[in-house]
């Protein structure tokens, strides 16, 4: 919609410093009251103008520019690092995968009671909280089968559970968690935990999981929006438990809160679901005891 004329009768591949101008533009007759247009775009009905080439721009040589971007002339500091083993599920998760994240902060009172009392971790009582809650929204305990578009509901839940080693970071699977009481979840919470960071967690343990449980109080922070764990389609998370400032009867008082966060596949559920779903691990929480 303009034409591009050149600056000072620089030409194409002549070098001007920085903070000269490179072009000028002025309006032509034809297109005048025209309107602008945004680059790469262009107008219905009329063909599409060239610009002028521009000449390089430089702050030293243009040899030094052409170095600086080209990664075959990188200093010889850099230091290339193999991307992990499950880079490539990562992705797939990511691409795949419709994920929305939603969350709530409740008072953790109930638990913290629950773990004196019962003389156990976290851990297990987090994870019976989600088990209750699969069981009366079995949506969550699934995969989707894009081939066919359907979405498979899996019989039994085998409990994924985040775990940091030395090594990074392995999800254990509990196999058929929830047929287990709370002590005998415990206990294999604690074996297969040992197991991992030991580097000797069993091959049927380390596939197969149909959700998991992410607990990221360890790492001292409040909650995040993962990646799902293909081909899962859904994962609880847990934040810290920090003193904050809470309503209770009317009154501002200072009590132990967490925050605990969903991360579902939107092609399993709607959003009243997965609402309807966290509010019952929620429930459970502060039931615990």
């Amino acid at each position: 919609a303009r034409d591009a004329g050149r600056v000072g009768g620089s030409g194409a591949g002549e070098v001007v410093e920085v903070g000269a101008p490179l072009l000028t533009v002025q309006e032509s007759a034809e297109a005048s009251g025209s309107g602008a247009v945004l680059t790469g775009y262009g107008t219905s009905g009329r063909a599409a103008r060239q610009p002028s080439p521009c000449p390089a721009i430089t702050t030293g040589t243009a040899d030094a520019v052409h170095a600086s971007n080209d990664p075959a002339h990188a200093t010889a500091s850099a230091t290339r690092i193999p991307l992990g083993p499950s880079a490539d599920k990562f992705v797939r998760g990511h691409r795949d995968t419709p994920a929305v994240t939603i969350w709530a902060d409740t008072d953790a009172g109930g638990l913290l009671a629950a773990r004196a009392t019962l003389g156990t971790g976290l851990m297990p009582l987090l994870a019976r909280a989600c088990l209750d809650a699969l069981a009366a929204f079995p949506e969550f305990n699934s995969r989707v089968d894009a081939e066919r578009q359907e979405v498979v509901r899996q019989p039994q839940v085998h409990l994924g559970f985040a775990a940091q080693t030395d090594h990074g970071l392995v999800v254990p699977v509990v196999r058929n968690a929830d047929r287990l009481s709370l002590d005998a979840l415990a206990a294999e919470l604690r074996r297969l935990t040992d197991l991992t960071r030991r580097g000797a967690l069993p091959a049927e343990h380390r596939t197969g999981g149909t959700f998991t449980l992410n607990n990221y109080g360890g790492f001292d922070v409040d909650g995040a929006t993962p990646i799902l764990n293909h081909p899962q389609a859904a994962m609880i998370g847990v934040g810290r438990i920090t003193d904050r400032p809470w309503v209770k009867d009317g009154r501002v008082e200072v009590r132990k809160v967490v925050n605990v966060s969903l991360t579902f596949d939107h092609r399993v559920c709607d959003g009243g679901t997965a609402a309807g779903f966290l509010r019952h691990v929620v429930a459970g929480l502060n039931s615990a005891s």
